[in-house]
């Protein structure tokens, strides 16, 4: 179990999870950093819409990453097929 005291947006937190406290610093340090770029491009919302909007833009890549990977998942398993193909017609023609 880790223990790590971190700042997201100026507030100190500790925390504990599971993880190590380097894996810890660095959610953290994404979080703040993701905050960060919410507070540039919308510096007159309150903190609580800032962090409602960070956590859909989290949520967002979260989601596209996920798609992304059944994607390269599926093609994997294609190229796999494939290969596998190419190999049983290979041994089929070996005399």
């Amino acid at each position: 179990m880790g223990v790590a005291k971190v700042e997201i947006f100026g507030e100190k937190y500790t925390l504990r999870a599971d993880e190590e406290s380097g894996h810890i610093q660095k959610v953290a340090q994404y979080v703040d950093g993701k905050f960060s770029q919410v507070a540039k491009s919308s510096p007159t919302l309150s903190t609580s819409k800032m962090a409602i909007l960070t956590s859909l833009n989290i949520a967002d890549e979260l989601i596209r990453l996920e798609e992304d990977k059944e994607k390269l998942e599926d093609l994997v398993l294609l190229k796999i097929g494939e290969l596998i193909s190419l190999v049983e017609q290979e041994i089929g023609a070996v005399p």
